[in-house]
């Protein structure tokens, strides 16, 4: 439940240096006036500047929408497609529930789930 969320350790993509949360990290905020100006905007412009957002409503799988997650999709995209490649196999370790890593696919569906126009 807590990975809908957060990320497990050694899991996040802000760790990349590529990906970022804008403004609030708070969902209700994003449902105000103001919030959904600057989602609307957001939507509307970040690809022009390179930006994607990564965890968008339209996923299978993964962490919950964040209005506020962007990742800079021309770095992002060599490290995701990196990761895919590299962390299949990858014994996550040394914190609780690291032995879960593996049984709920953390590779596939929370690093890598990600929305389609961010691979």
């Amino acid at each position: 439940k807590i990975l809908e969320v957060t990320a497990m350790p050694s899991t996040s993509r802000h760790h990349w240096g590529t990906d970022i949360d804008l403004n609030n990290v708070n969902p209700s905020y994003w449902e105000t006036p103001k919030g959904e100006k600057e989602y609307d905007w957001l939507s509307k412009n970040a690809s022009k500047f390179g930006f994607c957002q990564v965890y968008s409503a339209h996923r299978d799988s993964g962490h919950d929408e964040e209005k506020w997650h962007w990742s800079y999709f021309p770095i992002a995209n060599e490290l995701t497609n990196l990761s895919a490649n590299l962390l299949q196999d990858y014994k996550f370790q040394g914190f609780d529930g690291a032995a879960t890593a593996t049984q709920i696919g953390i590779v596939k569906n929370y690093i890598l789930g990600v929305d389609v126009s961010c691979k």
